[in-house]
């Protein structure tokens, strides 16, 4: 016994590829006798859902028929949607951003400029120590020279 999906697959991919074969015959069977207003039966190989009630045609009757609600009243329209502006959106993004990046950018350049100070000074206080040890020993011996 054959899959109909499967068949069904093989005679597209035969189609496109340029191979026509003759579709299978569809199976006959005697259908059994049923009453008028019945549903067809249903093929073995049917997975689509398929409608069983019988619905006559015409009006439906009084003792079936509901009372139609009532129609609601329009009420006010809704308001309408707020529109964004991209330059005031931008505005705002920035307005929340800035106390953020000054924070950060002085944090930043405080850490940097101390440490720019520091080696500065000691490059300074190194050049200095050696020129104030030349002044006073020069100083030292011109006063040991005069006594």
């Amino acid at each position: 016994m054959s899959d109909p999906l499967l068949d069904k697959m093989d005679a597209l991919l035969k189609k496109h590829q340029g191979v026509v074969e003759a579709p299978p015959a569809p199976k006959t069977e005697p259908l059994p006798a049923a009453e008028p207003n019945a549903p067809p039966p249903l093929p073995e190989d049917a997975w689509l859902p398929v409608l069983t009630d019988v619905v006559a045609v015409g009006e439906p009757s009084a003792a079936t028929a509901e009372p139609a609600p009532p129609a609601a009243e329009p009420g006010p329209p809704p308001p309408p949607a707020p529109t964004v502006d991209p330059a005031m959106l931008i505005e705002e993004i920035m307005s929340g951003l800035e106390p953020r990046l000054s924070s950060l950018l002085i944090d930043r350049l405080t850490a940097e400029v101390r440490n720019s100070l520091d080696e500065s000074m000691s490059s300074l206080i190194a050049q200095m120590d050696v020129h104030i040890r030349e002044i006073v020993r020069e100083a030292v011996n011109e006063q040991l020279g005069k006594s």
